[in-house]
């Protein structure tokens, strides 16, 4: 057998001992809440193909706020006054996570740095906190500063509670006491009107979708909370409902239609730019589409680091062998 061969025939026997070891490499489904649908879908976010009704069972009534929690599931709010519990891999249900404490019609759901989840209440004007293992309520932890009909939530890189609602302006809590600590984007600052969601983007600012068909989704900066710019406005966004930005980068934005000149679509928008890319999603499923999450699915198997310097030494011995032939 010549050393060519003889080489090949030894890494042809590593690798099958060796073998190819899973790698972080994924592709990634964006999930939706509609309440329109009565459910929780799902889109492959590299061919925008819709895959189906993630979650919809165990009495969801139409869906709002979404996360991910820590162990992996999937956390739902809905209009019967709970917050559902959905496995975070096939979408099945597991349980009513949650109902206590004057929870009267759900908004957004986020877990917080303690690890337990915080849903705004919004016909009760307060966040409400649970523990996040057992779904007990805890306590209404944020009420304070003229909270009024919160929507979206979020907790910042400064690890305080950032929360918009009706009121046309951005208030700020002490992650861990709930105190109000001061309106961050003050009231209408560059034309805010009734923000559903808001999110703190990859270069660590606030972004916040303004509401009462203004279209838009402003900037803020993440320190001061003063206003930066128009970020999205394109593609004919109407009433921006969630906001979520992508493993791809860019800033994906629910828009639910209220007329036939104003469809249901999900937008996407070039996450440095703010440049409109394409209607990622719209007709079909979607009905009036809400809050967003964005959902790893099955690993794909790449090369491991063991496997690529077992290859890294064979090619070099191959280089060598064909030198002293």
């Amino acid at each position: 057998m010549t050393p060519h061969r003889t080489m090949i025939s030894i890494l042809v026997l590593l690798a099958a001992i060796v073998g190819w070891t899973p790698g972080h490499a994924h592709a990634v489904e964006l999930l939706v809440s509609d309440p329109g649908a009565n459910g929780v879908l799902r889109y492959n976010i590299e061919t925008k193909a819709f895959d189906g009704v993630f979650a919809s069972g165990g009495g969801l009534t139409e869906p709002s706020g979404l996360t991910f929690g820590p162990d992996g599931n999937l956390y739902v709010g809905s209009l019967d006054n709970t917050v559902k519990r959905y496995d975070g891999t096939t979408g099945a249900f597991i349980d009513t996570f949650t109902s206590g404490g004057d929870l009267h019609f759900p908004g957004g759901l986020t877990f917080g740095p303690d690890g337990n989840l915080y849903v705004s209440s919004v016909f009760s004007n307060s966040v409400l906190r649970y523990d996040g293992i057992t779904g007990v309520f805890l306590d209404a932890f944020a009420t304070g500063g003229g909270l009024n009909e919160p929507t979206g939530l979020v907790f910042g890189p400064d690890g305080n509670l950032y929360v918009a609602g009706a009121i046309s302006k951005v208030l700020r809590y002490d992650g861990a006491t709930g105190e109000f600590k001061d309106t961050f984007v003050p009231e209408f600052s560059g034309g805010l009107l009734n923000p559903n969601d808001l999110v703190f983007g990859p270069d660590g600012n606030l972004y916040v979708g303004s509401g009462a068909f203004t279209g838009k989704v402003l900037r803020y900066d993440a320190t001061t909370g003063e206003f930066i710019d128009t970020f999205a406005s394109g593609g004919g966004l109407s009433l921006p409902g969630g906001l979520a930005f992508g493993p791809d980068g860019n800033l994906y934005v629910s828009s639910p239609g209220f007329t036939t000149t104003q469809p249901d679509m999900i937008l996407r928008y070039n996450g440095t730019t703010g440049e409109f890319i394409d209607t990622f999603a719209s007709g079909g499923a979607l009905n009036f589409p809400q809050y967003l999450a964005f959902m790893p699915t099955a690993a794909a198997v790449v090369p491991g680091p063991a496997t690529l310097i077992l290859l890294s030494a064979g090619l070099a011995g191959l280089a060598l062998a064909r030198r002293r032939r």
